[in-house]
């Protein structure tokens, strides 16, 4: 399991600045807003072989998959998120699981939007997912 955590940020994007960037501002803007929810950064772009987790949050035993999207353009970041996306992320969240500590009494994925409207403050809308137990140790 590879956990990157990364130094704050700017917050504030050029014109031009590249979806890398929008992608960065977005994930911390988000983890903030979450944070300040009572929500506790577990890792960052964690990668896994079923894909990579944006932000893995617990608040207490509860561990949560945040897929976050950032858009500066578009009013609906959260469309791009399909089913596919979200069974991955309920797949690589289910291989973490044995790993995390405390151990998850349950596990979710959750879809965070966040749209950074150029000279307008950001609108960030978290989509809280169905909780669902983690799997028996003695399944892997």
């Amino acid at each position: 399991m590879r956990i990157r955590r990364r130094a704050r940020a700017e917050t504030r994007l050029a014109d031009d600045a590249d979806p890398a960037a929008v992608g960065e501002v977005g994930e911390q803007l988000g983890m903030a807003h979450l944070a300040a929810r009572g929500y506790r950064c577990v890792g960052r772009n964690v990668r896994t072989r079923h894909g990579e987790i944006d932000l893995l949050l617990r608040r207490r035993r509860l561990f949560v998959a945040v897929e976050v999207k950032t858009r500066r353009r578009e009013p609906t970041p959260e469309a791009a998120v399909d089913d596919a996306r979200i069974a991955r992320l309920q797949l690589a969240l289910s291989h973490l699981a044995r790993w995390l500590r405390p151990p998850p009494r349950s596990l979710r994925v959750d879809v965070l939007a966040v749209g950074l409207p150029r000279g307008q403050a950001a609108d960030i809308r978290h989509f809280p997912g169905v909780e669902f137990p983690p799997p028996d140790a003695g399944a892997h």
